[in-house]
C-alpha cells in the first residue's frame, strides 16, 4: 500500500502564497488611503483655485475697458456749467438704419420714375 503524503507540507505553501497575498492587498489599500489623504489635506486649496479662476474668468468676461476716446475727453472743462453733448458713439454701436432707410428711399424713387414713364410716356 501507498504511503500517505503529509497533507501539512503540501498546505503551508498555500497558506504563505494567500498570506502574501494578502499582504500584497494590505500594501495597496495602504498606499492608495495615503493617496486619498494627501488629496483631501490639498482638497481646500484646489477648491479656492477653482472659486479664483471661475470668478476671474466671470470678471474678465464682463470687465470691458472703458471707451478710448480722442483728446476732447482729455481737456480740462474749466465752465461747467454748459453740458457738453455726449461722446460720439463708436463705430461699432452705430446703427445702419439710416443708411437703408436711404437705401430704400433711392429704390422707390427709381420704381416711382420707370413706372410714371412707362404708364405716361408710353
Amino acid at each position: 500500500m501507498p504511503r500517505k503524503t503529509d497533507h501539512r507540507s503540501q498546505r503551508l505553501p498555500a497558506i504563505q502564497t494567500k498570506q502574501q497575498e494578502l499582504d500584497k492587498q494590505a500594501a495597496q489599500l495602504q498606499a492608495k488611503l495615503i493617496q486619498t489623504r494627501e488629496f483631501l489635506d490639498k482638497a481646500p486649496a484646489l477648491k479656492a483655485a477653482a472659486q479664483r479662476k471661475q470668478q476671474r474668468a466671470i470678471f474678465d468676461r464682463f470687465n470691458r475697458p472703458a471707451r478710448v476716446e480722442g483728446p476732447a475727453d482729455f481737456q480740462l472743462a474749466y465752465d461747467t456749467s454748459r453740458n457738453a453733448p455726449p461722446p460720439r458713439r463708436l463705430r461699432r454701436e452705430r446703427s445702419k438704419t439710416p443708411w437703408i432707410t436711404l437705401l430704400l428711399l433711392v429704390v422707390f424713387a427709381v420704381v416711382v420714375y420707370y413706372s410714371w414713364k412707362a404708364l405716361w410716356q408710353g
